[in-house]
């Protein structure tokens, strides 16, 4: 299975650094990163340097080091990214609390999936929401109303591709890094 996760507008790059890592445990196709969410550098950037320094310093403190590891790009709207995912024939889901939201608990994923994640208070926009295929919310079952979007994307992230690696289907996995093994993994802090 193909897991793309796209960040629209998160704000904070401690956020972003956790879903670096996340992503790159669980086993994430690829990030896509749009609007004003903050990214690593690439080739033209054209932010200042002040900025890209400390969108750098940022992100590394909770990536550590995943967003070298990770494929990611940088669209500057979430819908270009859509139509890019779609493009190449890929499932358009948001994550948000919608009266029309399937549990994603109960959700089968397709063999290619593109999830949106949005803006830490305002979550994915009506307009994008209208565009995705379908809307997955995570239940919540205490009182309070969200999780945090990094600990959102892990759940997410781990649900959607647990029905691949529980039928010994080999993920989509990022170049560079062999698939797992089989042998135990060394815990990392």
């Amino acid at each position: 299975m193909a897991l793309i996760l796209v960040l629209a507008d998160i704000r904070s790059a401690h956020n972003v650094g956790s879903i670096f890592r996340t992503a790159e445990a669980a086993g994430v196709t690829e990030l896509i990163l749009t609007g004003l969410t903050p990214h690593p550098t690439y080739a033209g950037d054209p932010r200042p340097a002040y900025l890209i320094e400390r969108t750098q310093r940022q992100l590394a403190k909770t990536a550590l080091g995943a967003e070298q590891l990770v494929k990611w790009s940088y669209k500057s709207t979430v819908a270009s990214a859509i139509t890019s995912l779609r493009h190449n024939h890929y499932h358009i889901a948001a994550l948000e609390l919608a009266e029309t939201a399937v549990n994603l608990f109960d959700y089968q994923p397709p063999e290619h999936l593109a999830l949106i994640l949005g803006h830490e208070t305002s979550g994915v926009s009506a307009q994008i929401l209208h565009s995705a295929d379908t809307i997955l919310q995570i239940q919540m079952r205490g009182r309070k109303e969200s999780l945090n979007v990094s600990v959102a994307a892990g759940i997410a992230a781990y649900q959607l591709l647990e029905p691949a690696t529980s039928a010994g289907q080999k993920l989509d996995w990022i170049p560079g890094r062999p698939p797992n093994s089989g042998q135990p993994q060394t815990p990392r802090a």
